[in-house]
């Protein structure tokens, strides 16, 4: 039986550095994993080539088209909009502890 399929969402730290970014990542990969989540991508919310309503519409649309399961999200975000995403959604969020980042 497939893992059922999840997205990765976090918000690195103001000044993080990229090696911190690549840690947030792996972190996330691990963490869906452990869960038994198949990960489909990953996104960083502070991404200068994105804003964050684009990153948040794109994970509507891979929430549409495959059929998401949970988000897993990591590092200092915004929880209403990433509750709101869940909730219109129907995912289950699951986070990366603190302590792991």
């Amino acid at each position: 039986m497939p893992h059922p399929p999840a997205v990765g969402l976090f918000r690195a730290a103001p000044g993080a550095s990229d090696q911190q970014r690549r840690r947030a990542r792996i972190e996330i990969a691990l963490c869906a994993g452990a869960e038994g989540y198949a990960l489909l991508e990953t996104f960083d919310l502070a991404d200068s080539l994105r804003d964050e309503d684009e990153t948040l519409q794109a994970v509507r649309a891979l929430g549409n088209k495959h059929g998401l399961h949970a988000l897993i999200v990591a590092g200092p975000l915004e929880r209403t909009r990433i509750d709101e995403l869940a909730d219109e959604l129907q995912l289950i969020t699951v986070r990366v502890p603190s302590s792991r980042l």
